[in-house]
């Protein structure tokens, strides 16, 4: 039996019961971590968002394109109580032929701007349930599960992503043999957006034709598609994943998709832009990690001597190209360097986020860790208005402090696995950030 002819067969074949438990349990162990900090995802399991698929997360970042998307395929949702239509089509198979995706209607009035420091709104207006529809996702994915990246916040880079009217949506379809994803973000920044496709064109990319400008590069070594487009006042960015391996027409299919795509956002119009609280200016990053200060050494307040002093730069999110630009949250991390051996029980790293005006994220914090009394315990941090200690101990005891501070929301030690009986020190950093700010 040929690749294609296997591929055709597991695409067909709904799962058995027992095939369908393992699956749930395979899905909602995968949830529990994200690309960039993989390597503490046992003192992150309170998070249970839909991302995992390591194989094909370690294959994007090869090739500089992470998607942040999960090992995904093509059988209906194994979800328990989420209806799926019927498949429509298949991943790599031409679809019939549907009608054209209608766009989305353009508004007739100008939406009212949001209150200064409110909750932001995406700049599209059109969720991610809706898009999947409009732009036909069931070419690409069959009976797809889908799911709004941003719609609830863990981190300060997520909330300002969230506050740069920045869209994130993935949708997945799995089976016992072969997997698949589309990853999906929308931003209102068409300039960047324009120089990053004109980037990859000019390393080689082809140019689908597609829009205002647009790229498509597909890398069958990593199973891995990426595009993207400006149409409009919108830039769009598309990650595809197809394993055991990409199709023979998965070019074509997704020049398709970038053209329904296209014809969807191309003529809405940006909801205003999200305005930052005055407060918060004394937040706004300038420049790299290297302004962010403590009043006292890093490795005298961990009690960790070998954690150098000076932190690095986290990229934010999950790394696709929006991703990568459109947060100015603070990400920073001092850690012990490559190489050099530390006492045991002395602390190898902690993280620093800081999303300036992200007043609404950290109230709504609580309904996104799932909060008991047993794991979030309020806490006086100097300099502060409010801050919440919560701990986690689904795979191992791990602690965070969320701050909040001057309208934004400031969060440490959110990857380390800093056990409860350190969590004092989560403190000390927040207040010596705050006092040397």
């Amino acid at each position: 039996m040929s690749v294609d002819d296997e591929r055709g067969e597991w695409r067909a074949v709904p799962p058995s019961a027992d095939e369908t438990t393992r699956m749930v349990v395979q899905e909602k162990t995968a949830v529990l971590t994200r690309l960039e900090h993989e390597q503490h995802a046992a003192a992150r399991a309170h998070r249970r968002r839909l991302f995992g698929g390591a194989g094909a997360l370690v294959a994007l970042v090869a090739v500089g394109a992470a998607s942040g998307g999960v090992a995904l395929g093509l059988i209906p949702s194994p979800f328990v109580g989420q209806a799926q239509p019927e498949p429509t089509s298949v991943v790599s198979q031409a679809p019939p032929p549907t009608p054209t995706a209608s766009p989305a209607p353009v508004p007739t009035s100008t939406p009212s701007s949001p209150p200064v420091g409110g909750t932001p709104s995406p700049a599209l207006d059109l969720g991610c349930d809706a898009l999947g529809e409009q732009t036909a996702v069931t070419s690409l994915l069959r009976a797809p599960e889908g799911l709004d990246l941003l719609e609830q916040v863990y981190r300060p880079d997520e909330a300002a992503q969230r506050q740069a009217g920045v869209t994130t949506c993935w949708w997945t379809s799995s089976s016992d043999t072969g997997t698949a994803t589309l990853n999906l973000s929308v931003s209102p920044d068409v300039d960047t957006g324009s120089a990053r496709l004109a980037e990859r064109r000019a390393a080689g990319a082809a140019d689908p034709g597609v829009g205002d400008s647009s790229s498509l590069l597909c890398t069958p070594e990593y199973s891995l598609c990426e595009g993207g487009l400006v149409a409009g006042d919108f830039w769009v960015e598309l990650q595809f994943t197809e394993t055991p391996e990409l199709g023979g027409d998965v070019t074509s299919l997704l020049t398709a998709h970038l053209q329904r795509v296209a014809d969807v956002v191309g003529p809405a119009t940006p909801a205003p832009a999200w305005v930052r609280p005055d407060a918060a200016s004394r937040w706004t990053p300038t420049d790299s990690c290297s302004t962010l200060v403590t009043t006292t050494p890093m490795s005298v307040l961990l009690s960790s001597p070998n954690v150098a002093d000076a932190p690095i730069d986290l990229l934010p999110g999950s790394r696709d190209a929006i991703q990568e630009t459109q947060s100015d949250a603070f990400g920073c991390r001092w850690a012990v360097p490559d190489g050099v051996t530390r006492p045991e029980g002395d602390l190898a790293s902690v993280d620093v986020g800081i999303a300036p005006g992200a007043r609404w994220a950290w109230e709504a914090a609580p309904g996104a860790f799932g909060d008991t009394a047993e794991s979030a315990t309020p806490t006086e941090v100097a300099g502060a208005e409010a801050a919440t200690l919560r701990c986690s101990t689904a795979e191992g005891e791990s602690c965070w402090l969320d701050v909040l501070v001057d309208d934004s929301w400031l969060q440490v030690g959110y990857s380390n696995a800093v056990p409860p009986e350190r969590s004092d020190v989560l403190t000390v950093v927040a207040e010596s950030l705050i006092a040397a700010r």
